[in-house]
């Protein structure tokens, strides 16, 4: 298993949805991959592509909501700077610190720019029970 397969919490028909490495500060924090090979930007973006974007933001929005309560504010960031294929980020920004699996999650800046921020490696065992966790409460 690849190191991105062993992070994929949901195939859709057009998407991927993975869980993103780095889940200190931003727990749940998440990133959807288009299976289209040559989608490069968010302007290669079919209609049929973007409407599914949106049912895998409000699938991660529940699943979060279901996990964490309200007081989340969802950010979606589609860059491709570093990798020049279509994916968007989803970033969650607790309003309130969050305790999971012995750790406080504490957005740093709650009102503002989701980066810098601090990183800090969870155990693989801690982002398999994250990833498992999102994955049971998607609808």
């Amino acid at each position: 298993m690849s190191d991105f397969e062993k992070f994929k919490i949901r195939e859709y028909n057009l998407w991927v949805l993975f869980l993103h490495k780095e889940q200190y500060p931003y727990i749940g924090r998440c990133y959807a991959w288009a299976k289209r090979e040559d989608a490069r930007s968010v302007s290669d973006m079919n209609l049929q592509e973007s409407s599914e974007l949106l049912v895998i933001i409000h699938d991660w929005g529940y699943a979060l909501h279901s996990l964490f309560g309200g007081g989340f504010w969802p950010n979606l960031a589609i860059l491709g700077n570093e990798t020049p294929h279509l994916h968007a980020h989803l970033i969650p920004r607790h309003r309130k610190p969050i305790e999971a699996h012995g750790i406080r999650f504490e957005d740093p800046n709650p009102n503002g720019n989701y980066a810098p921020y601090p990183k800090i490696d969870l155990p693989l065992e801690t982002l398999m029970k994250i990833k498992s966790d999102i994955g049971q409460k998607l609808p």
